[in-house]
């Protein structure tokens, strides 16, 4: 018989590195909420543990908390695992006291102990304990601290029964209270449905509390609608906040027993809070940092992408050397492999520099503090501080961003972040941004590619003030956000979240974009030995076009934009490819930049000509794949035609003023 193991708990507590010590997995890590979305699965030897969505409670309102209350429902874990904040225990016991209601074996994890121990917290577990009738371990996940004790008590509950029936004692209201459950439990009789009837006490309260997801199931099935009637006839409406008021009672006189904290303790984050948090300086802090990032990222990895660059060169005069001048396999290699799906491999090292960079501020707790200044001037323009931070993990990539948009309870707000999520600049522009910004600005390039991050976060913004006051009108909903301490990231976990991401591009790349490459060779050399001016790829080129004249765009650049859909690393693999025949001591940039414009313009014209290029690459459709979450996720064709087409639009008329302004047509 399998064993199934339900790890929760609310976000920014360690969950999923807890789930990661106990299972071995390398899952994503980061030190603010909304990174676990969906279900992630693993192996504690025999048992199968499933790391749900970080949770506040079990109210059917947003996606994430349906997501993990239904698991513990419908599935029937056989233990859950709560993961506690001891540096916020009295909020945490609030979830604890709402599975307890369930009466499934249970064990509490109490986790950043050591960052209590900062703060001057001192916990007394054992009466801790005692009082909600579980087992409890305390532990430091991150330094691996009470990971084998915690692993030692989950199987110990799997195997005693004792132990585990100990734990699924539920937690007693007042007698009015009490009363009321069990009249709601026996009118409930033999007609709760099967899921529910192991959990009729759970059933019985939640009814009481008017829960929409309980009646809806009750009115399903016979009878059921009457059960919902009787129970309305002796409930005065106030049992909702009456209970929510019970635990918060207990929940205080726990915290009396157990929780000890020293007073005018000052730690480091209350400190750097100071800095990072402040009124006016916390977002001019933010940009900074985000330019010293791309700043950092392009001149530390610059040495390694010339590396990469100039093994790629030598393989292809190996090659040359040993094979025929006339040979289909030396141009499907050199043109097609080393040219074309080699130019994308070339920045794998400045990929996997800007996830390091991401992780490091993730794992140290900044990036939360980033999303809290924002939320400042989002919930002003009556957005929703939520948004931002499904546009920072967007900096990663936009389709985990718009899965995470799940964690969004408003309706509105939800469709508005999905939408506007495409404006943040993935990991896979960064390969153009480069090629074109290295050869152009050289000595600003940092400057340039963070200037295009910037550009996508207020474009974002503003087509998210257009949606919510035009389109979805109605108040933001409210912001909550943990921001736990600040932590020295640790070597392990920072090097699995830069890992994670940077497999997905290279993954991205072994798939993806080495088909594209190969469509892309063979399209080139179509009709079978003609020039690339001649061939089917410069045909569909010249097809398109014409409807980027009015930009001054040659066919070549058509190319890269229209087979970018389909991945935006391919654009620079399309560039590669086509020019891979000529020569130029500057690189592929000098090629590129020269083979942009369809007419020659002037020298003091043409950063302006990049640059708009470059905007529209930024605000264009990120990929095929983001259009299916998007689809995916509002289940509407509607809103999947109208992301695809208003960044197109947006990008054009931008990349058309650039030109203007910058004297492309003069």
């Amino acid at each position: 018989m399998s064993k199934t193991l339900a790890l929760i708990g609310n976000p920014n507590v360690g969950k999923t590195v807890v789930f990661n010590e106990l299972t071995g997995e390398m899952g994503h890590v980061a030190n603010w909420p909304g990174v676990t979305v969906e279900k992630k699965e693993g192996k504690m030897d025999d048992i199968n543990v499933v790391d749900l969505p970080g949770v506040y409670c079990l109210s059917p309102a947003a996606i994430d908390e349906l997501i993990a209350r239904n698991f513990i429902i419908k599935d029937n874990p056989n233990v859950i695992v709560d993961i506690l904040d001891a540096t916020n225990l009295e909020r945490n016991l609030y979830l604890a006291f709402l599975l307890k209601e369930l009466e499934v074996p249970i064990v509490f994890v109490l986790n950043l102990m050591d960052a209590a121990k900062d703060r001057g917290i001192k916990i007394d577990v054992q009466k801790l304990s005692e009082l909600i009738n579980a087992p409890i371990v305390p532990t430091a996940a991150i330094k691996g601290e009470g990971i084998d004790e915690a692993r030692e008590m989950i199987k110990k509950i799997f195997e005693d029964k004792k132990l585990a029936e100990k734990s699924t004692r539920p937690i007693k209201y007042s007698k009015e209270l009490e009363d009321k459950i069990n009249q709601t439990m026996e009118i409930l009789g033999e007609y709760t449905p099967k899921f529910l009837t192991e959990k009729r006490r759970w059933v019985a309260i939640k009814l009481l509390e008017g829960d929409k997801e309980v009646q809806k199931e009750l009115t399903s099935i016979s009878n059921g609608s009457k059960v919902i009637e009787e129970v309305k006839n002796f409930c005065t409406g106030t049992e909702e906040f009456d209970l929510a008021g019970e635990r918060y009672n207990k929940i205080g006189e726990i915290i009396k027993q157990t929780y000890i904290r020293k007073k005018d303790v000052v730690t480091i984050s209350d400190i750097l809070d100071k800095v990072f948090l402040h009124k006016y300086f916390g977002i001019p802090i933010f940009l900074l940092i985000m330019w010293g990032m791309f700043e950092f990222t392009f001149r530390v990895s610059a040495p390694l992408v010339t590396l990469v660059e100039y093994l790629l060169g030598l393989a292809g005069q190996v090659f040359e050397a040993i094979w025929p001048e006339d040979a289909w396999y030396l141009s499907f290699v050199n043109d097609g492999l080393i040219g074309g799906f080699g130019a994308v491999l070339g920045f794998v090292p400045l990929i996997f520099m800007m996830y390091l960079v991401l992780s490091f501020l993730e794992d140290s707790g900044y990036l939360s503090r980033a999303a809290f200044n924002m939320d400042r001037l989002m919930y002003k323009l009556g957005l929703h501080g939520r948004s931002f931070v499904s546009m920072i993990l967007g900096f990663g990539c936009n389709i985990p961003a718009v899965m995470s948009c799940r964690a969004i309870e408003s309706e509105e707000d939800r469709l508005t972040t999905i939408l506007v999520n495409q404006n943040i600049s993935c990991g896979a522009r960064l390969p153009v941004y480069i090629l074109l910004g290295a050869f152009m600005w050289p000595g600003a390039t940092g400057t340039i590619v963070f200037s295009l991050y910037l550009l996508g976060i207020v474009i974002a913004i503003l087509m998210a003030l257009f949606f919510r006051k035009v389109i979805f009108k109605g108040e933001a909903a409210p912001f909550m956000l943990e921001l736990g301490d600040y932590r020295m990231p640790t070597a392990k976990y920072t090097g699995i979240h830069m890992w994670e991401r940077g497999r997905e591009f290279i993954k991205k790349a072994g798939l993806i974009i080495f088909t594209v490459v190969v469509l892309l060779w063979l399209l080139q050399n179509l009709p079978w030995g003609t020039e690339p001016e001649n061939s089917a790829l410069a045909f569909i080129g010249k097809l398109f076009q014409p409807l980027f004249a009015p930009l001054n765009w040659s066919w070549i650049a058509a190319v890269g934009i229209i087979f970018g859909f389909l991945a935006k690393e391919v654009v620079v693999a399309a560039f590669g490819l086509i020019l891979s025949g000529q020569e130029d001591p500057e690189g592929l940039g000098s090629l590129v930049v020269g083979a942009l414009p369809a007419v020659g313009v002037a020298a003091a014209a043409l950063p302006a000509l990049v640059y708009g290029y470059l905007v529209f690459v930024l605000l264009y459709t990120p990929c095929i794949a983001h259009l299916g979450a998007v689809y995916k996720e509002t289940g509407s064709k509607k809103w999947t035609l109208v992301s695809a087409t208003y960044g197109i639009a947006l990008g054009y008329i931008l990349a058309l003023i650039i030109n203007l302004i910058g004297g492309v047509y003069f």
